[in-house]
């Protein structure tokens, strides 16, 4: 979620300078929004789950789904005020200035810092009901870890979207010498089912971590978190474990690449 959370943010800011604002409207639209916010920050994910529209309710499939994009991140919202809205009683889009809180996943610490959302709001009256979505539909912080030739693989957290999988992982370099990382080169995401899924090259770097997918020389006791996202259809709810191999990775001074296996992740039950 961090990184599209950015984004979304990112494109929440660029709308909010496209045109002056209107005063959020008085009406069930405006309070609506507000009770959405607030049972985010309330952390009162059944409640907010509710308020969503039936396409997006059906795209988390469950509040328990919802629950854990949320969960994933370590999110929280300390405060928040409504900027404006623009549109009428059919759509109108709202834009909220929130400070939060979510693990930085490189360090494992909160990070804080003040974003603006915008929220869609379908309907009037009593049929209102909240678009929010450009979320995973489920996610998981999944502390993970493998280590191989010096180098150890943490997997921090993995979102599953409609066509694709996200997976934070921090790549350190814990041995002697530099060792140059290119995940993007042969690196897949297998399930148990005998599912294989393989990178998105995006080079727009929307989903691509662009260091990962260039290249990166790590010295010893360096480290980085980047996102691999691999092309995957939609989950069923059956169980199923997944294991990253991650390649090819090049020791300085050694004859061959190598590539290192990270199993045991599983979504959320």
């Amino acid at each position: 979620m961090i990184a599209r959370g950015i984004a979304a943010a990112a494109a929440a800011v660029m709308l909010l300078g496209a045109a002056p604002l209107d005063p959020p409207p008085p009406g069930a639209q405006t309070a609506l929004v507000r009770r959405y916010v607030g049972d985010l920050a309330a952390r009162d994910y059944d409640a907010a789950y509710a308020l969503l529209d039936a396409p997006a309710r059906a795209y988390f499939r469950n509040a328990r789904n919802y629950a854990s994009t949320f969960v994933a991140d370590g999110f929280g919202i300390a405060s928040y005020a409504l900027l404006g809205a623009r549109g009428d009683a059919r759509f109108r889009l709202y834009f909220v200035r929130e400070a939060i809180r979510v693990r930085d996943p490189a360090h494992d610490v909160p990070a804080h810092a003040t974003v603006t959302v915008a929220y869609g709001v379908l309907g009037s009256g009593s049929a209102a009901r909240i678009k929010d979505l450009g979320r995973p539909w489920r996610a998981s912080a999944a502390p993970v870890s493998a280590t191989a030739n010096g180098v150890r693989v943490s997997i921090k957290k993995v979102s599953f979207y409609d066509r694709a999988i996200a997976v934070v992982v921090t790549i350190a370099n814990v041995g002697a010498g530099a060792v140059t990382v290119l995940p993007y080169g042969r690196s897949v995401l297998r399930d148990g089912l005998g599912a294989i899924d393989r990178p998105i090259v995006d080079r727009n770097w929307v989903r691509t971590d662009r260091r990962l997918f260039l290249g990166v020389r790590l010295p010893a006791d360096a480290q980085i978190t980047g996102v691999l996202t691999f092309a995957s259809p939609r989950l069923d709810e059956r169980p199923r474990q997944f294991t990253l191999t991650l390649g090819p990775l090049l020791r300085e001074g050694a004859d061959a690449p190598f590539a290192l296996d990270v199993a045991g992740l599983a979504p959320p039950a």
